[in-house]
């Protein structure tokens, strides 16, 4: 039975570690663009946009997409296409030193699977709650004749089962944790042969919730103050132009969205086939994004707009921040409309499977670590579906606590301490190793040799000279916001662990660093005078050069 679920690693596969890929460009494509158009599409931006300016926060915001979203994006998808490596494998092309960046990249994936799953598991319950006559969360207001502006004693009260504090776990709370594996269920049935499924699911998974929500928004377009709640996310508000904040959350917007520093853009791409272009889906992926987050933002205040005329209120009196936008003002707005469980229906199928895809993509990511790291179990390789159900299991673990009564203020704690710092972090270095310290020639070569193209001097200006300091700037404000001033709004033992969730992918960098700052490049050691590729096998107690392989 052992051999059933292992690999022989002297097989002839295992030798040439071939890398599965993609059945067609078109899975690439699809598969890229679910990942990006996640929850931060629905419900990050429309509130972003509508708290930091409304039609000015579009100016920063488009800057940012040109200057960072497409040269990252095509950074670190010609990394994992030339090198067929995941983001670690990348790293360590230009050095054994740098490779603890890829890692950390991959553990805030990790992480990031765990909080991802919990706010699946609440599209599922009010995806099932909402096959009922009379919709569990509609609910009449205390005033006569006055419409309720959403009923947020069910999410937090009934769904969630809210407990007074983050001190106070209260236990288990059963709806989610059993929603919760149900959604890991469903997600590993998905991947549990990695691309080889999931390249098949993204036929469906990406296009469906594009459907639904073009279907959300011509009804909505129809209702009465659609057109009123539209026109206040995009109201000009020419003051903010000039507040720090709104650039800020701008960039940090971008680099969320985008899908930017997690390690799956490197992953998604190293399925690729080497010759396939890298700089029309760089160019395609984040517009389509882009665009699609100003598709929620018209689809959620078109809902937004009616509840207010319904209501009789100003649009800034509903609930517009973050879950509150969707698991209360946007139930509350679809409890109005004629046939409310058909379209309660609709919103949430839309809802699961905007975040399914995004899902997807970081169990491949940590999968295919996991895979190319070539691990062993009594001298064999588990097979990939093996792979993919104990990173399954490992995701769900991690989220234990997301399943506790106390579970929403951990998702704000995981959200805001396994991202911010990290990612940006991550992302800075990405582009000081290979903008300065390494340079680009060797991917340059490599893209013209493999795939044709020249790489873009565009992409090369923007990383070295624009999408650098940039960062750093944003560095500096995360570390301080969150390491400096919101750390400290926790209980003592709740900041440590905040702490000790940034604090484990800094530390994968430093010791990384540390440990092989003296060994020469890995892998990537292109001699111009000899033609020569000299690769090294290194391990944590010797260095070994291998016998040189002519490029």
């Amino acid at each position: 039975m052992l051999d059933s679920l292992l690999t022989n690693v002297n097989s002839k596969e295992s030798e040439s570690h071939q890398r599965a890929t993609w059945g067609s460009s078109l899975e690439y494509y699809l598969g890229s663009i679910g990942f990006a158009v996640g929850f931060g599409s629905l419900w990050r931006f429309p509130y972003v946009v509508y708290a930091n300016g409304g039609g000015v926060f579009m100016i920063p915001y488009t800057i940012f997409v040109v200057v960072l979203a497409f040269p990252l994006f095509y950074l670190e998808s010609s990394l994992g296409q030339v090198y067929q490596q995941s983001s670690p494998g990348c790293f360590q092309k230009a050095g054994k030193k740098y490779r603890g960046v890829g890692v950390a990249q991959v553990i805030t994936s990790f992480c990031l699977g765990a909080f991802y799953n919990v706010l699946m598991a609440y599209s599922l319950i009010f995806l099932w709650e909402s096959f009922t006559w009379e919709l569990p969360w509609a609910k009449e207001s205390s005033t006569p004749g006055k419409p309720s502006m959403g009923d947020s004693s069910y999410f937090y009260d009934q769904v969630l089962q809210n407990t007074d504090s983050i001190s106070n776990l209260g236990g288990f709370n059963n709806s989610v944790l059993v929603a919760s594996i149900v959604s890991f269920i469903i997600v590993y049935l998905c991947v549990a042969k990695g691309i080889k499924t999931s390249g098949k699911v993204v036929y469906i998974s990406t296009p469906l919730p594009y459907i639904l929500m073009f279907i959300l928004l011509i009804r909505g377009l129809f209702l009465e103050g659609a057109f009123d709640g539209i026109s206040y996310l995009f109201a000009v508000d020419w003051s903010k132009l000039w507040e720090f904040e709104v650039w800020y959350r701008a960039a940090n917007q971008v680099l969320f969205q985008y899908g930017i520093a997690l390690a799956s853009l490197h992953a998604l791409a190293s399925y690729k086939e080497k010759s396939q272009s890298i700089l029309n889906p760089s160019l395609f992926v984040p517009i389509v994004t882009g665009l699609t987050g100003i598709l929620c933002g018209l689809t959620v205040f078109a809902y937004m707009g009616h509840m207010a005329s319904v209501a009789n209120v100003h649009i800034s009196q509903l609930p517009l921040q973050g879950p509150d936008l969707v698991f209360v003002a946007y139930p509350a707005a679809l409890s109005l409309m004629p046939a409310p469980t058909v379209w309660a229906i609709l919103f949430f199928v839309m809802l699961y499977f905007l975040g399914i895809d995004t899902e997807f993509c970081f169990l491949e990511t940590v999968g295919g670590f996991i895979e190319d790291e070539k691990i062993k179990i009594f001298g064999k390789e588990l097979k990939i579906e093996v792979t993919r159900i104990l990173m399954t299991i490992a995701f769900f673990v991690v989220g234990v606590f997301l399943y506790t009564k106390a579970g929403f203020y951990f998702l704000t704690l995981y959200d805001d301490y396994i991202t911010v710092v990290p990612m940006t972090l991550t992302v800075t270095l990405e582009c000081l190793i290979f903008g300065w310290l390494v340079g680009f020639d060797d991917l340059k070569r490599r893209i013209k040799q493999d795939v044709g193209e020249d790489m873009p001097r565009y992409v090369i200006v923007c990383v070295k000279y624009v999408a650098l300091p940039i960062l750093v700037i944003i560095l500096i404000g995360s570390f301080y916001k969150m390491m400096l001033v919101n750390l400290f709004n926790y209980p003592w033992w709740a900041a440590i662990f905040a702490a000790t969730l940034t604090g484990i992918p800094m530390f994968v960098i430093w010791s990384n660093y540390v440990k092989y700052k003296d060994v020469p490049a890995s892998d990537s050691i292109y001699n111009e005078s000899e033609k020569t590729l000299l690769e090294y096998e290194l391990d944590d107690f010797h260095v070994k050069k291998s016998d040189r392989i002519l490029v």
